[in-house]
């Protein structure tokens, strides 16, 4: 019989006598019988089943009968392996710091977007909020391991390994999580170091399914989704309190010839209000969206060949009205392994991705929208224009406008080792990734923008094209070897070269006269000025690396990782640099004097090192040209300088301190790993100031230092365990700090022309050394002067002042939270699981744009929040928090918009059932499961604030299910 750790019989195992083709698999009760002609041979049988580690029993005559073996699932072997993109490693004996997050994990989260799931499990992993787009099924998070470590944003995205090979953002932000095995994320130098340039940013590695023995086997999973918009965040006036604050804020007042026709507007408006006109724009380009996916896998083989066929169609529908992103891809994979003496493996996926953006237009130009205002005519027609002469958004999207793009992704792995002797092994690795992106936007010669436009000049239409190829080779070199009883020594050597090649081209073209006619050939010129873009780059990189580990005694261990690097990048004279690591640990729970029976693991580790960012345009080093059309001389075109080069330029490093403690106690009842880390980047490439007379006006320096320091705590605690019943909560919190330590003096001047900028809503990103990148800066106020409606600044002597000056602006906190995390629980009883997560963040400083743009700055002929009412000044003596009604300037960037906020929000709740093997094997399945899961079910917040500006947010509700045949 055969059987899983908790003792419940495994149906369908299996069982393959080894070095033949001769097998079995067990019935509904786990049960089993072979036939073999001789009955005294010992024989080695291998046991497999989707799931589980397999397992090889040698069978000897006097066992054969009443023989009862134990799976164990692969859950408990990933537990104990660290997946590097580069081999594995031994948790037991790994000094750096990294997360294993399960495809089990991800999806008990949800199945919308793997990298949203993957942050609710790694502390120091951050998905940057992004109020803006909110839901938008075609907006990419960014993403941030242990703060930001550059001042451009792009650099600071992690570097992301699929199956051993690099791959971008958008490659892993269309993955299915159906095919994921794990995700490992790798933070620390000691963890990173042979990645070199690409670690200083972090690396994400992910592992796919791996390919098993076994018959035929068909499964299938399935997911559909409802998504229902999320607007409970604003709370905007209706018809008649819309109508009275245009009043009070002095609309309709003209004291002149005119105020006949301003008296005349209100009271045809008042009119519609009294007949109950109250129109609800926010619903007008929403729906209840209905999103799908679907993944098909063929696997099978036996102990030698095995492969895998797989497919994938996902259909993600957005909230706002046609805006949806579909995704096709088709994968191949087969190997072949000799006894483990010789492995070979490829790996071809193809992935086709077709978006679109909704033709409605951004989320926030309904908000705008008076409610008055009537969205279709008493006749059915569309209101093509609304008071004050704003164009009707939903006129503009029955238009032909369409805004499209395609992506085409082809990545293949090819994988070779050989074990030439016992413990040396070789590994040949070769990865290509190709991929394209078009993207092509029309807007309607019939759109509001091009009235009163010449029809040359009318319609417009934007073509983009982009394409990428990458490949690499590696080879690896590895030995392992114990010494004596106590010492055991594994190292590997390698070399790998890189290159990178883009190329990018697109235009804007006017002048097409039909509204059925959005393509480039009936366009008639080119934009007032504008010509054809173009862009290309080609980068090389090659490396050496070498890493050692040694484990003493299973006590004591220590690891060293050194790569030396080039890039076609950097400056001639900076082309080649080195990276290291060095780590030591100790299991304390291996020595003597802790022999304690409830102690599992007790790991004390530290690391430091250098890691690299190389993330930048390929050609900053050099000096560039372009041909100016004006300089035409005798000879030929003349040419300026477009960038000023530098055979100088470094690389950008980060020097890495780490300190962990891994305890696991009580029989894996109870684990925590607290972890503290000081990283700091420097050699940072900014942009520096040059005179005018070398042709530019800046030139890329190292001239930046950044600093980041934290704390992160993860920890799990199994409160019941038995064969019936399971529950464990979890904690995560994370805790950093940034400083910038220096900066560049284009960065200075920036700062300057930010700070005097006039107009500005939200507080520029002013750059100051000692303080953070993320800080909220603001002139401190004194409040709403109860005399006049006018505020009161405080300037940087504390004296009160009428008169805003930029320069008394300072600190009041941090955009980024002062902790954040998950906490959850989890809960098993027989087939049934219950899972729930929450995510928090506490302290972050918030300047609150609602307050900003639909309180005191409100437009009295927009809508605006409810607030305008009750916390704005109207009369002499009022002590309120926002100036005059009618006051419709721009206000001024001060500390009467800055909140803390301290929130909390339910991520996800789901329940699932996995059918009993008696169920599955009536229905002729191996394995049937169905869940149920929702997302963002509350959100609770210390402030008010309106979100999803362009897009809004969204709640989902989906239905799983997965079976194997």
């Amino acid at each position: 019989m055969v059987k899983d750790q908790h003792g419940v019989p495994l149906p369908g195992v299996t069982i393959i006598l080894k070095g033949s083709s001769t097998g079995t698999a067990t019935d509904a009760s786990g049960k089993f019988k072979m036939h073999f002609i001789d009955e005294n041979e010992t024989v080695t049988l291998v046991f497999s089943f989707i799931g589980m580690i397999s397992r090889e029993v040698v069978v000897k005559d006097f066992i054969k009968e009443n023989l009862e073996i134990v799976m164990h699932s692969e859950e408990e072997k990933l537990d104990e392996v660290i997946v590097t993109g580069m081999g594995n490693k031994s948790k037991n004996s790994f000094t750096g710091s990294a997360t294993v997050v399960s495809r089990q994990q991800l999806m008990s989260v949800g199945t919308k977007s793997l990298l949203q799931s993957l942050a609710a499990f790694v502390p120091g992993l951050q998905i940057v909020k992004n109020n803006e787009m909110g839901s938008d099924p075609n907006t990419r998070p960014e993403i941030l391991i242990r703060g930001r470590s550059s001042f451009e944003g792009s650099s600071n995205v992690p570097t992301f390994i699929v199956d051993g090979a690099e791959v971008d953002l958008d490659y892993v932000f269309d993955m299915d999580m159906n095919d994921v095995e794990t995700v490992t994320v790798l933070k620390d130098a000691s963890a990173s170091a042979l990645y070199g340039s690409k670690a200083a940013k972090g690396v994400v590695v992910i592992t796919t399914k791996p390919l098993r023995a076994g018959k035929l086997r068909v499964s299938y999973s399935g997911t559909l989704r409802t998504s229902i918009p999320d607007v409970r965040d604003y709370d905007l006036l209706n018809a008649a309190e819309k109508l009275e604050y245009e009043r009070l804020a002095g609309v309709y007042d003209d004291n002149g010839k005119f105020q006949y026709e301003k008296d005349t507007e209100y009271n045809e408006k008042f009119k519609r209000v009294r007949e109950g006109v109250d129109t609800d724009w926010l619903s007008k380009p929403l729906r209840n969206s209905v999103s799908q996916n679907h993944n098909l896998n063929i696997a099978g083989g036996d102990e030698y060949i095995r492969y895998s066929l797989g497919a994938r169609y996902g259909s993600e529908q957005g909230v706002m009205e046609k805006s949806k992103r579909d995704r096709y891809s088709l994968n191949f994979r087969l190997s072949y392994n000799k006894q483990d003496k010789v492995y070979v493996s490829n790996s071809t996926t193809i992935t086709s991705v077709n978006s679109e953006e909704s033709p409605y237009g951004t989320f926030n130009k309904y908000v705008e929208l008076n409610p008055y205002d009537r969205a279709y005519n008493l006749d059915g027609s569309l209101n093509k224009v609304l008071s004050f002469n704003v164009p009707n958004p939903l006129f503009e999207a029955t238009l032909g406008s369409y805004d499209r793009s395609e992506q085409f992704y082809l990545n293949n792995v090819l994988d070779l080792r050989v074990e030439v002797l016992p413990g040396f092994r070789v590994e040949g690795f070769f990865s290509l990734n190709k991929s394209k992106d078009d993207t092509e936007k029309f807007t309607s010669p019939e759109a509001h923008e091009f009235n009163n436009k010449e029809a040359s000049e009318s319609g417009r239409i934007e073509i983009s094209n982009k394409k990428s190829m990458t490949y690499e080779g590696r080879v690896t070199l590895s030995y392992n070897k114990m010494f004596g009883t106590g010492t055991l020594l594994n190292a590997m050597g390698g070399a790998n070269i890189q290159s990178s090649e883009n190329n990018g081209n697109g235009y804007t073209a006017v002048g097409l006269y039909s509204d059925k006619l959005g393509h480039p050939a009936f366009a008639t010129r080119y934009p007032e000025g504008a010509t054809p873009q173009g862009s290309q780059g080609l980068e090389r990189s090659m490396g050496l690396f070498l890493n050692a580990n040694v484990i003493y005694d299973d006590r004591y261990f220590a690891d060293a990782s050194i790569r030396y690097e080039g890039s076609s990048k950097f400056g001639e004279d900076q082309r080649f640099t080195p990276f290291w690591s060095l780590g030591l640990g100790w299991n304390i729970h291996k020595e003597k004097f802790l022999n304690m029976s409830g102690t599992d693991r007790i790991k004390l580790r530290g690391s430091l090192g250098y890691t690299g960012n190389a993330s930048f345009s390929p050609y900053q080093a050099m000096t560039t040209y372009k041909y100016d059309a004006g300089l035409d001389y005798d000879k030929g075109i003349g040419a300026i300088p477009m960038a000023i080069g530098n055979p100088d330029l470094k690389w950008e490093r980060a020097l890495t301190y780490n300190v962990g403690l891994d305890v696991v106690l009580f029989r894996n009842r109870l684990d925590f790993t607290l972890e503290y880390y000081n990283k700091t980047t420097d050699n940072l490439l900014l942009d520096v100031a040059k005179a005018p007379s070398v042709g530019t006006t800046t030139a890329k320096e190292n001239m930046g230092k950044l600093l980041n320091t934290g704390i992160e705590l993860q920890t799990r605690v199994v409160a019941i365990s038995n064969k019936y019943l399971n529950w464990s909560l979890s904690l995560n919190m994370q805790h950093n700090e940034n400083k910038i330590k220096k900066i560049s003096n284009a960065l200075e001047k920036m700062n300057e022309e930010l700070n005097t900028a006039e107009g500005t809503l939200l507080p520029p990103p002013v750059y100051v050394e000692g303080e953070s990148l993320s800080a909220v800066k603001a002139v401190k106020s004194g409040g709403i002067d109860p005399a006049t409606g006018q505020e009161v600044f405080i300037d940087r002597f504390g004296n009160p002042t009428f008169v805003y000056n930029y320069w008394d602006k300072r600190t009041y906190g941090d955009s980024d939270p002062t902790l954040s995390g998950t906490f959850g629980t989890y809960l098993t009883f027989k087939g049934f699981s219950l899972n729930m997560l929450f995510n928090y963040e506490l302290g972050a400083t918030v300047y609150n744009q609602t307050l900003v743009t639909r309180v005191e700055g409100a437009n009295p002929q927009r809508n605006a929040d409810k607030r305008v009412f009750h916390s704005r000044w109207k009369k002499v003596g009022d002590r309120v928090k926002y100036k005059n009604i009618a006051d419709q300037t721009t206000p001024d960037i001060t500390s009467r918009f800055v909140r803390d906020e301290y929130m909390v929000n339910m991520q996800s709740l789901s329940l699932s059932y996995d059918f009993t093997p008696e169920i599955c094997q009536k229905l002729y399945l191996s394995r049937l499961r169905v869940e149920f899961l929702m997302n963002d079910v509350f959100r609770a917040s210390t402030i008010k604030q309106e979100r999803g500006f362009s897009y809004p947010f969204a709640r989902s509700f989906e239905f799983s299910l997965s079976a194997a045949f």
